[in-house]
């Protein structure tokens, strides 16, 4: 019940539904081999194995701000986003958006893997 003069909090951050549909860690594999070019393949493959486990679903980071096989910080990437048909967070849980989406993040690096770096990992 809400009564008259209490105070509603929201959120004006989208809510992720996740979707249902299980991708098989091969099917994940291939579509990451087709949308990757030959040379970068075997590092996207070490990069979304590190970051998700080759499981689109995944939604992690500090307030669940990163999404999908690659972990795209929708919020940080948001206006680049929409030029390559990304206009809701929830469009990164698709494998093959994602991985579209990560692609043109390197692009947009200068083809540097700088957005996924750690401390033991800079090829």
């Amino acid at each position: 019940m809400i009564l008259i003069g209490a105070q509603i909090c929201t959120s004006d951050k989208p809510v992720l539904v996740i979707p249902e549909t299980q991708y098989k860690r091969n099917k994940v594999v291939a579509i990451i081999r087709e949308i990757w070019p030959d040379e970068h393949e075997e590092n996207a493959l070490f990069v979304a194995n590190r970051e998700s486990n080759f499981k689109p679903n995944v939604v992690g980071g500090t307030n669940d701000c990163c999404i999908g096989l690659f972990q795209i910080y929708y919020s940080v990437h948001r206006s680049w986003l929409a030029n390559v048909g990304v206009t809701k967070p929830a469009q990164l849980l698709d494998p093959r958006v994602n991985a579209q989406a990560a692609l043109a993040l390197f692009k947009r690096n200068g083809n540097s893997w700088k957005p996924w770096w750690t401390k033991s990992w800079r090829p």
